[in-house]
């Protein structure tokens, strides 16, 4: 049977469909006065809440025992003003406690009592001004503790909400949020606070995606009312933060915190309502009863701690640990961060002491390198006073200190604009000095340039400008430092005139060139780069260098190229191209990239299979010994860790030699560090190969190229013409391992305050320090036309990450720490006695990584400590990594 619906029922049923999906609308336009019908908030009412307020840390996973504390207190709420939807609340806190983790305390909360300064502060009535939801002013004791106030700020906060659902942004004890309203029933409003931002406070992280810091936070309060919507049945707010190493997500720290307000009566007419405008009873309470309006935003406290020492004391302290034949080890990593902590908050006379002292002289580099990564104007005077750039006998001491300004994340714009200046009048400044100073220069820019918003715009659009003004007045190897600056530089605006050089310039001012442009990210690789790089591998206007030829493949390659594109390359590959070490290397090329990209592996593969005169053994296996290889020596969820080993032969010999260190997470790759070793001029008395030489004739020359988290230092040059090489040779001055590159580094740098809603500021700071030496010896005997090579990375990293709640009556902290000892070794062995055989193998030694985790509890003016630790040690065996077939049989063959 057919239902007939009349006019009038059809027009109730769609009031109803209304009414039913604006309901949560309703409910806090009422709740807050809007309708008449119910109201919170009733003048002369008195409200009692309990409140528990609970902290608790632990690490990451959140598996083991916790520290922490709650506080205890019974909550006054008094309505004494009420006109429309605005209202005055007076509170008042009442028996304030501390309960605390104790091993005695019974199960399964694991608190117990204990008295403290909680109890002891001062603590009068505060007021609030709360306006249709939104607490507009709050009122608060002018001698009462920041502890207590803050404590005060949380219990306010919680009065706050909108009196509609949606999204908007508040200011509360939280710092300024994005906060979202949600009504899922008649009774409970829901509220998601999300980027809360606290720009007051100390904030320094590292803007590489992988080495940055990741932390995660959520917020959430539900308000319950009672069934006539006349008050709270209660608020319950829980915050839940975790912080972790982004590169090694499985290691860090989380905080808990949640904050309740539970009913417990209320009473109508037992308090007397105040009358008048609310500006003007404000105004009345400020002046009676010696108030001072503050933010609703807790303020940070200045927590004196026992263990800080002078610069100088720590120094001394930890001098022995500093010594240059210890790095390499993790043991100078750990006293490293220890001394940037505390370099940080030095004053330059205090600095200056330190590096005049004669105990000092011999670890003199690494103070060098704390003092880089201290980016404080009291310690960049305080090493000015010390170093003279004029001098040449301190030309290693000034490098040092400006490569450590260089690889710092968070460069200090004010020094940033003292160098530059210092640079503009560089006369008097020796040349290789001069260089590194610019290159400083490029990489502090680069990195400012990162920020939102970016530091420093006017001293990073000069020296871009300068750059590029004295670029395209020079030429030749004039024009070298200025290319190796803008790689440092990294800026897209600098294209055209990389391109210029590429075109117009000789045949190593395009190898520059095209070095500064392969750093540059993807996107930035516009139509006219792909364009240039399409003509310099085809070489379809002129002949080019080739190591041009090699990072012009590299870049069409990287670029994601479309069919056509890719089959170009691969056609070229099957040419008689007398150039075969650079087919050679772009094949390579592809093989490496096909191996982690199966999509690019099948459209590769569709190109090849069908055409019988590119898929025969002829063509995909031609001449030559150039390689491009990528072994992963970790993968996991926070990231892969990968080796990549770019070998370009020109005549049997070794042009450009690469290995990379580098770290994916997702689709963002981070060249950590990178060992490139290059010559030239000696194909001519080591190899009698018939390749065809790219270059017109050059003296004999070898040096290293090395660039660290994206930062290029100047070439370091091993010989310059014959003379110097054979001097070597009859010496053996090569043959004794040497050091070659020495640093204390930062790798992550992070800083961050969270105010937490109940009223408290945790601080998270995670820092990790590489300690690295680069040695490596090279032997060769001309009688028996072979060479032996070693190089040797050794690194020693440490890790430390604490969440530190300090205020005055309580102390919780959580801290982990990792240590790790890589080294990589690699060697190589060449045979030009009859046939050129080049043997490259790449091992990792056996590495042990220890992971602790500590977790400490205290109370100012007690003996009580709780003290949790855990230690943890993994090994991972050392191994060799397989590269390619050819090398496999060259090995065997020279072993023979």
């Amino acid at each position: 049977m057919l239902t007939k619906f009349s006019s009038h029922s059809i027009f109730y049923i769609l009031i109803v469909w209304i009414l039913g999906t604006c309901y949560g609308f309703v409910l806090l336009s009422s709740a807050a006065g809007h309708t008449g019908d119910v109201k919170l908030f009733i003048p002369g009412e008195e409200l009692v809440y309990n409140l528990h307020s609970t902290v608790l840390m632990n690490e990451k996973d959140g598996d083991s025992k916790n520290v922490g504390f709650f506080t205890s207190a019974e909550v006054l709420v008094q309505v004494i003003y009420s006109q429309e939807n605005q209202k005055i609340l007076k509170l008042k806190i009442n028996n304030p406690k501390l309960h605390i983790k104790s091993r005695k305390a019974p199960s399964p909360d694991g608190f117990v009592y204990h008295t403290s300064e909680l109890e002891k502060f001062r603590n009068q009535p505060f007021y609030i001004h709360w306006n249709n939801g939104k607490i507009e002013k709050f009122l608060v004791n002018r001698d009462e503790s920041i502890t207590m106030v803050n404590v005060k700020k949380g219990i306010a906060s919680l009065f706050q909400f909108q009196i509609l659902d949606g999204t908007y942004d508040e200011t509360d004890a939280s710092g300024t949020c994005t906060v979202e309203y949600t009504s899922p029933n008649q009774q409970k409003i829901s509220k998601t606070k999300k980027n809360c931002i606290s720009s007051d406070l100390p904030y320094f992280r590292n803007p590489e995606v992988t080495l940055d810091t990741f932390v995660n936070s959520i917020r959430n309060v539900e308000y319950e009312l009672n069934s006539d919507h006349k008050y709270f049945k209660s608020i319950k707010a829980q915050e839940k933060h975790i912080m972790a190493v982004s590169s090694a997500n499985y290691i860090g720290n989380q905080i808990f915190s949640d904050q309740i307000l539970e009913f417990v009566e209320n009473t109508q007419d037992k308090i007397a309502i105040v009358s008048g405008t609310v500006e003007g009873i404000l105004k009345n309470l400020i002046s009676s009863d010696d108030l001072k309006q503050e933010s609703l935003k807790i303020e940070k406290e200045n927590i004196p701690t026992d263990d800080i020492k002078s610069f100088p004391a720590a120094v001394n302290e930890l001098r022995d640990q500093l010594i240059s034949d210890n790095l390499g080890s993790a043991g100078p990593a750990k006293a490293f961060i220890k001394l940037v902590t505390i370099a940080r908050v030095a004053k330059k006379e205090e600095i200056k002491k330190a590096l005049n002292g004669k105990k000092n002289v011999e670890i003199l580099s690494q103070l060098l390198d704390v003092l880089g990564s201290t980016p404080t104007l009291a310690s960049y005077e305080a090493v000015m006073s010390k170093l003279d750039f004029t001098k040449e006998d301190q030309i290693d001491l000034c490098e040092r200190y400006l490569w450590a300004l260089s690889l710092g994340a968070n460069p200090n714009p004010d020094i940033a604009e003292k160098l530059f200046l210092k640079y503009k009048k560089s006369n008097d400044i020796p040349v290789k000095l001069n260089e590194t100073l610019l290159l400083t220069l490029g990489s502090m820019s680069y990195k400012m340039n990162l920020r939102s918003p970016p530091l420093g715009e006017k001293v990073t659009q000069k020296l871009e400008k300068l750059i590029l003004e004295k670029l395209r007045n020079s030429k030749s190897e004039e024009s070298f430092p200025y290319l190796r600056a803008l790689k440092n530089l990294k800026s897209p605006t600098t294209i055209p005139d990389l391109l210029k050089k590429i075109k117009e310039g000789t045949s190593k001012e395009g190898v520059l060139a095209w070095k500064a442009l392969k750093v540059f990210d993807r996107k930035n690789w516009n139509g006219d780069v792909l364009k240039a790089a399409r003509k310099a591998f085809l070489q379809l206007d002129r002949k080019y260098d080739s190591s041009s030829r090699t990072i012009a493949s590299e870049i069409l390659l990287e670029s994601k190229p479309n069919d056509d594109t890719l089959r170009e390359i691969i056609f070229h590959i099957a040419t008689n191209d007398t150039s075969y070490e650079v087919r050679q290397y772009a094949l390579q090329k592809i093989r490496m990239l096909s191996e982690n990209d199966l999509e690019l592996q099948r459209r590769v593969l569709a190109i090849i299979k069908p055409d019988r005169k590119i898929n025969n053994y002829s063509i995909l296996n031609p001449r030559g010994l150039s390689t491009a290889i990528k072994r992963y020596f970790i993968k996991n969820q926070s990231g892969n860790g990968s080796l990549v080993s770019l070998q370009e032969i020109n005549n049997a010999v070794v042009k450009q030699g690469i290995v990379n260190i580098v770290w994916e997470k997702g689709t963002i790759t981070n060249e950590l560090f990178s060992l490139g070793l290059f010559t030239s001029g000696l194909t001519s008395f080591l190899s009698s190969d018939n390749e065809e030489i790219d270059e017109e004739p050059e003296q004999a020359s070898a040096g290293m190229e090395l660039t660290v988290l994206g930062t290029q230092f100047r070439p370091f040059v091993f010989f310059n013409g014959q003379g110097e090489l054979m001097g070597h040779v009859w010496t053996g001055t090569a043959s004794e391992k040497t050091t070659a590159y020495q640093a204390l580094i930062m790798l992550q740098d992070h800083l961050e305050y969270l105010r937490l809603g109940s009223g408290f500021i945790v601080e998270l700071d995670l820092k990790g320090a590489v300690s690295f030496d680069l040695g490596g010896k090279v032997e060769i005997s001309i009688w028996g036309r072979t060479a032996e090579s070693l190089v040797e990375k050794r690194a020693g990293i440490f890790l430390t990450g604490s969440m530190k709640l300090y205020n005055s009556f309580v102390r919780v902290q959580v801290e982990f720490t990792a240590t790790l000892e890589p080294q990589l070794k690699l060697q190589s062995d060449i045979d030009f006695s009859s046939h050129m055989r080049f043997c490259m193998r790449v091992s990792q030694v056996d590495v042990i990584v220890k992971h602790n985790v500590y977790k400490i509890e205290r109370i100012p003016g007690s003996k009580h400590k709780l003290r949790i630790a855990k230690y943890r040690k993994s090994n991972f065996p050392g191994f060799t990594y397989a590269l390619n077939r050819k090398n496999n049989e060259m090995c065997s063959a020279i072993q023979q």
